[in-house]
């Protein structure tokens, strides 16, 4: 880039718009640049790289000035960080950005790159939330901790002075809707965030559709709001473990580790994607020991118990046992009237008290299925024009009752059988014996009798090819074991039946 080219983008910096440049040299006054080509800009970059590369790498937008070229189409001068920063970020994303540009701008259309001054204001960590704008302004580190905050990491860069665009709001923990299916997680994370570091790490189990999100991302929100000046950070798993490759093979690792290490909350879901990433798994170790030496606090949040997740490794294991655990189970109808309330509210629709205890009674799997119920609900009101009533109600979600209601399979078990205990597709099928496999499968034949019509001779044939004798064997067996409350071997751990039956049914429950 010119000398010229820079000063002219300086100024126009400085005077809140954009100076053009006339093929001579000279410039002309003109008004600011349009807010909307920004816009869309990084909307076709959004598009080419994917939303979650964008939110992981970007967070908000980057400083991006447009201005007439010399031969008469368009230049885009970003300004994306300095030194390695900089140049880190140009070799990973030019060619999407230079594709973007003339996507919008014109085919002609070229792009500048301006690293920052040096001596410019440090550079904010990345989002922490890709869904929320909230997340994405990282405040200073806390008062108890003085030291300054270290150097950004490539995947920083400068938000833009452009209207933010539109995201759905922040889940907050006032509109978690509160019940016995879910109060001691709640309470675990009130007090996690209260006194931060005292239940590290906290680990929070269970189905999907039961609001372990919500808590995580309602978390870093009240942490923020208790610590001014503390940083919150929250990842999924799928975030965590592409920017650690991504970082890994390029030259952001160091970056990536102060982003994650330096955090006073530090948030992960969906731990169970973890499994078979050994690399990955020993960074989350190596971070985690850093955090906990330092006295931050973590939340984790995964599908099952951490004792299921034995392909983790028992060293990522150990370090989960030093926390808490709090189980989230499905919604009761009681939990699930006050979602439907809470939904109804924060979107101002008016949904008569009898619909509501329809939605709660028919919907019965998980938080999500309630949502979509509300939006159909909204939708055939305004179509129609009409309030919504009992017989909108029961004419509009007809289908969605059919498939909440819909009738269990041997598959549905085989799958929840496995899923539940970390049992490998196939194994509750096959020849094999002994107890890792022998006890699964009795139980898969058990629930099989209690939640499906099939015939003795089905569920035998379906669970390796053995005799309805068989099956009768299994589901005494399994009646013994609960009548004397016992433990049985499943996969790699050892379980109260109760608790084994129990998960189960969670797990085909919420589909």
């Amino acid at each position: 880039m010119s000398k010229r080219l820079v000063q002219d983008v300086a100024a126009a910096r400085h005077s809140g718009g954009v100076t053009p440049i006339r093929a001579n040299g000279s410039r002309e006054a003109a008004g600011p640049a349009p807010d909307a080509l920004k816009a869309t800009l990084w909307d076709a970059l959004r598009e080419r790289i994917g939303s979650e590369r964008h939110a992981v790498w970007f967070g908000d937008v980057p400083q991006v000035e447009i201005l007439p070229a010399a031969d008469g189409g368009m230049v885009a001068v970003l300004s994306v960080g300095d030194g390695r920063t900089h140049e880190w970020l140009r070799k990973m994303f030019k060619a999407d950005i230079e594709a973007a540009v003339r996507q919008v701008c014109g085919s002609n259309a070229t792009v500048d790159w301006l690293a920052a001054p040096a001596d410019a204001a440090p550079l904010a960590p990345p989002a922490v939330s890709a869904t929320s704008p909230e997340h994405a302004g990282q405040p200073s580190r806390t008062s108890r901790r003085s030291a300054p905050r270290p150097e950004a990491p490539p995947s920083s860069v400068r938000p833009a002075s452009g209207p933010a665009l539109p995201t759905r709001p922040a889940p907050r923990l006032e509109t978690f809707v509160v019940g016995p299916v879910n109060r001691m997680a709640h309470a675990a994370i009130e007090l996690a965030a209260t006194r931060p570091g005292e239940m590290s790490p906290l680990v929070l189990h269970g189905p999907t559709g039961t609001g372990k999100t919500h808590l995580l991302e309602g978390i870093c929100h009240r942490f923020r709001t208790l610590h001014p000046r503390a940083a919150a950070v929250y990842l999924s798993a799928e975030q965590f473990t592409t920017t650690f490759l991504q970082s890994l093979h390029g030259t952001g690792l160091p970056g990536f580790r102060r982003t994650c290490r330096s955090a006073d909350l530090l948030a992960i879901d969906d731990l169970q994607f973890f499994i078979g990433k050994k690399a990955t798994i020993v960074e989350l170790q190596q971070t985690i020991d850093v955090l906990q030496r330092q006295g931050r606090q973590l939340v984790f949040a995964c599908d099952r118990e951490p004792e299921s997740l034995v392909d983790l490794g028992q060293d990522l294991l150990v370090r989960l046992r030093g926390g808490m655990t709090a189980r989230v189970l499905p919604p009761d109808e009681d939990v699930r009237r006050g979602i439907v309330e809470s939904i109804a509210a924060r979107r101002g629709i008016a949904v008569p008290t009898d619909v509501v205890q329809f939605v709660a009674s028919r919907m019965t799997r998980h938080s999500r299925e309630l949502a979509g119920a509300v939006n159909r609900l909204e939708a055939t009101s305004h179509m129609l024009g009409l309030p919504i009533t009992l017989a909108m109600a029961e004419e509009a979600l007809a289908d969605l009752v059919r498939a909440s209601a819909r009738s269990v399979r041997l598959a549905d078990i085989e799958r929840a059988v496995c899923a539940a205990f970390g049992i490998a597709a196939g194994t509750l099928q096959s020849a094999q014996r002994g107890k890792k496999v022998n006890h699964p499968r009795m139980l898969a034949m058990f629930l099989a009798r209690k939640h499906t019509p099939a015939p003795l001779t089905e569920i035998g044939s379906y669970f390796g090819r053995r005799s309805h004798s068989t099956v009768i064997s299994a589901q005494k067996a399994v009646d013994e074991w609960v009548a004397k409350q016992s433990r049985i071997v499943l996969a790699d751990a050892t379980w109260d039946v109760a608790d084994a039956i129990r998960r189960v049914e969670e797990s085909l429950r919420a589909g």
